[in-house]
């Protein structure tokens, strides 16, 4: 009874690519991770790294060199054998700059050469020491090499193994394969019969695209869907004594907002004392109690609590950016903003009023955009919040970089650097979409990631947060829980934040 069937995976937003090259949103992730793999992944309950498409590794002593031992006898999708190839091709691919991958400068600045012992070993020459690179450098989804050899770099975006045109392009070593991505509807993978891990008990894995959250919470409720991981907390005690399970856990994720530094852009941010009284006007208390029904925590730092590296009480009492409404308004006047006739602040001429972009058909986020105009509005700002469609959002944030303002989540791994998104080099190349620049910060970060005594990493962490937040370049407002809610005729999935495909072999519905 445990074989068979299919599952139905819900969720609010489409996919934006099949290629891990271009994947920089959890959408696509949930499909890319069915069907590609890593030579490392992470195990969900510890955090630390365990051998996939690699069996083993190891470190010269000061971090600098590593060697990954592959997997003998896996094959792709399309009956070619794996190999170390394959692995050299992907890593050149994500550091190639013509490719346009969010991931190059996290891997440029620590990679200096990816080499080719043997078919099956792996020579990784790094610029830096870094103690982590199982996860943080190691955890990149394998490309086909002899399906993507000859391809242009600037040209992949476009290819029709990334936008699911040529299904013999789509090539992975994963439990599932591709069929078909019908745009704002579904995709569908299929069960690997070849898959190297064991027996793939599901038929197929669908991903469905819902209008809106409540769309997907209604189907959760009706069982036309399996799975729906954007349950709110509003929402939790409606699934009680009913078929559904709902999971709670901790995320290495926060909620952000953006404050564009870029004066081609915006010049309304520039001064930090404006974007400090940001902070300090909301009410992140009042936040997670009324909008994430205590299913969150205000954040304090970047870190998130679920890390071995947070380290709360270690941040400045300054930097915590406690709700004060008469500190944001002094900032505001020390920084030349004065309160005009409407009761919006203005400076030689230009008014504090701006847009903030954020994710359309997201209950939550709607309700953060509009809790912030209004705790804005009081110390005379006035911000307009702008809903969009997801793909415009992020093509908007990682592309074109055409806002003043922006909200949304990220997720982070197991590795507490924070370096691809706030980096200098991270502009363009990484997550860093707010032109931000700080030496220090960049210094700080390449020192933690070297430090083999993970107490000092905390201290040399720690010491980030407060420089990062001092200059406050973007506000990480909430520290998320994640809820996920699951059918009950649904077998051996264990939501989490890190890696729920880890077992993904295994997964069976009743039917």
């Amino acid at each position: 009874k445990n074989t068979g069937g299919t599952l139905i995976q819900a969720d609010s937003l489409d996919i934006r690519t099949l290629n891990p090259l271009l994947q920089n949103d959890s959408p696509s992730w949930n499909v890319i991770s069915l069907y590609m793999q890593s030579m490392i992944e992470t195990n969900p309950d510890t955090l630390e790294p365990t051998g996939n498409l690699a069996v083993a590794w190891e470190a010269a002593p000061d971090a600098t060199e590593w060697t990954f031992f592959l997997r003998d006898g896996v094959r792709w999708h399309d009956g070619k054998p794996f190999t170390a190839q394959d692995v050299k091709l992907t890593y050149d691919l994500f550091m190639n700059p013509e490719s346009g991958s969010n991931q190059t400068s996290s891997l440029t600045s620590k990679i200096a050469s990816v080499d080719v012992i043997d078919d099956f070993t792996v020579d990784f020459k790094l610029k830096l020491g870094v103690v982590d690179a199982p996860i943080d450098l190691g955890a990149a989804w394998i490309f086909a090499n002899h399906i993507w050899k000859d391809t242009p770099p600037a040209s992949i975006q476009q290819d029709p193994g990334s936008t699911g045109a040529d299904p013999s392009r789509v090539v992975g070593t994963g439990p599932f394969k591709f069929k078909e991505w019908i745009t704002g509807d579904h995709v569908t993978m299929v069960r690997n019969d070849d898959f190297w891990d064991g027996k793939v008990a599901l038929d197929e894995v669908i991903y469905k695209v819902v209008p809106d959250s409540a769309s997907g919470i209604q189907q959760l409720k009706t069982g036309e869907v399996d799975i729906f991981a954007g349950v709110d907390g509003s929402q939790v005690p409606d699934f009680k004594n009913t078929d559904v399970n709902i999971a709670v856990y901790p995320q290495l994720s926060f909620i952000f907002y953006a404050t564009n530094l870029d004066e081609t852009k915006t010049t309304k941010f520039q001064d930090v004392q404006v974007r400090q009284a940001l902070m300090y006007a909301l009410d992140r208390e009042a936040i997670v109690e009324n909008i994430y029904f205590g299913y969150a925590e205000v954040a304090v730092g970047t870190i998130p609590t679920m890390s071995w590296a947070a380290n709360a009480k270690g941040i400045k009492p300054e930097l915590r950016y406690d709700y004060d409404v008469d500190t944001a308004k002094k900032l505001l006047d020390e920084a030349g903003w004065a309160p005009g006739a409407d009761g919006v602040r203005a400076k030689d001429g230009q008014r504090l009023s701006f847009t903030m972009y954020g994710i359309g058909g997201n209950n939550i986020h709607i309700q953060m955009l509009q809790a912030m105009q209004e705790y804005w509005k009081v110390v005379g700002v006035e911000m307009t919040p702008q809903p969009e469609p997801f793909q415009q959002l992020v093509s908007r944030i990682t592309e074109t970089f055409d806002f003043e303002t922006f909200l949304v989540g990220f997720g982070w791994d197991a590795t507490p650097d924070q370096s691809a998104m706030w980096a200098c080099d991270s502009y363009k190349a990484g997550f860093n979409m707010v032109k931000y620049c700080n030496p220090k910060v960049d210094d700080l970060l390449k020192k933690a990631a070297a430090e083999p005594d993970q107490k000092k990493r905390i201290e040399l962490y720690t010491e980030f947060q407060n420089a990062l937040l001092a200059d406050v370049p973007m506000g990480v407002t909430i520290f998320s829980q994640g809820i996920t809610g699951v059918n009950k005729r649904v077998h051996n999935y264990f939501p989490n934040q890190q890696n729920t495909r880890f077992n993904a072999e295994t997964w069976w519905v009743e039917k």
